[in-house]
């Protein structure tokens, strides 16, 4: 007997503005992958994908999207975000994304027992797949693994099919994202939160528990993805990491956010902060950086807008998290948009579904 609602939702999210060279390649091919994945793998499951913020000279691609292969397993949802919800933010002039935002409409609009952020252009191994499909998954756990970044070619996407596809991720030269150990001046949980974002995978539960990724009245989103892993852990959850074969992989560009923050010295804080390197100071350095908030940091083609310092926007709360202190939730009860009426569009159907058959028109 079907389940009235899916196992695992995986929640992606995009703008259609050119972000990257074959940008609308990306994202079609990603996701009738992750579909024939899903299917093959006999899931129960739902797909959401956001569309934040779409710009009015160009198509929506949810509408552009290649025919999803239909099944009785899979269910493809889009939800359509207007630029009104977008320009509360700071900086919404020069970047049209809200990365946590965006997750968090698909994030709470999840049906799935198990839920996932997912970046719209990546691919899960088949390790990924036969774990969840063998539908054992913890309540309480939070499940990691690393990211893979590789060179992929517009004709690779067009022109292998899934196997092949899959066959040469795994053997294309790879940066590999794994665990990074915290700096000993850090007294935070030992989690693996290097590029988190693109695979986090929680119960439902757990992320109404903690309102889905915290507030950020920016549009930058910086430490969202690492804040919620050390929430979740604060709030009952235990993190659980996945085998080396368990990879998400993700194609290069010029455009990696990662590589795109820099840091904002005064010239006091600089010498402040080499002394205290010089003296090896490691513990002060970091109650400086984070009681006085330096280095600020900024992202490139946001330049209005400065960001806390690492330790004071993540290392503080995560520090205090990690000693007993109670997660102070900064996510309104309507979190995600949930009393909002944004336009959704059925893509694919599933036969688990209870959803009225109307909404598909």
């Amino acid at each position: 007997m079907k389940a009235a609602r899916p196992y695992v939702s995986f929640v992606s999210y995009f703008r259609n503005d050119g972000y990257t060279r074959d940008f609308d390649l990306r994202v079609k091919r990603a996701t009738s992958f992750l579909v024939r994945q899903l299917q093959r793998a006999e899931i129960d499951s739902e797909i959401i994908l956001v569309e934040w913020n779409p710009p009015t000279d160009r198509p929506l691609i949810i509408e552009s999207l290649d025919p999803l292969p239909q099944g009785d397993c899979v269910q493809v949802r889009g939800v359509v975000v207007g630029r009104e919800h977008h320009e509360k933010f700071i900086g919404s002039q020069e970047s049209g994304m809200n990365p946590a935002a965006a997750a968090n409409v698909g994030l709470r609009r999840a049906e799935g027992r198990f839920v996932s952020p997912k970046a719209s252009d990546t691919y899960l191994s088949k390790e990924i797949i036969a774990t969840i499909a063998r539908q054992d998954l913890h309540e309480n756990a939070l499940y990691r693994c690393d990211r893979c970044d590789v060179t992929l070619s517009p004709t690779l996407l067009r022109n292998l099919g899934d196997d092949a596809l899959l066959g040469r991720l795994e053997s294309l030269d790879s940066t590999r994202y794994s665990h990074i150990p915290n700096p000993p001046q850090w007294y935070i949980r030992e989690l693996h939160t290097n590029a988190c974002g693109d695979f986090l995978l929680m119960s439902r539960t757990m992320w109404q528990t903690v309102r889905g990724f915290p507030l950020d009245n920016t549009v930058l989103s910086l430490d969202c993805d690492s804040l919620i892993m050390h929430a979740a852990v604060a709030l009952g959850s235990h993190e659980i990491r996945l085998p080396a074969a368990c990879r998400v992989f993700k194609g290069r560009h010029d455009r990696l956010f990662s590589n795109r923050i820099s840091h904002v010295w005064t010239p006091l804080q600089s010498r402040v902060d080499k002394i205290m390197t010089n003296f090896r100071w490691w513990r002060l350095q970091q109650i400086a950086r984070s009681a006085f908030d330096y280095p600020k940091r900024k992202v490139a083609g946001v330049e209005s807008v400065l960001a806390p310092s690492i330790e004071r926007n993540f290392v503080k709360p995560a520090e205090q998290w990690a000693h007993g202190i109670r997660p102070q939730l900064n996510q309104p009860e309507n979190w995600g948009l949930a009393d909002q009426p944004l336009e959704e569009r059925l893509l694919c159907r599933a036969r688990w579904s209870v959803r009225d058959a109307s909404a598909a028109a």
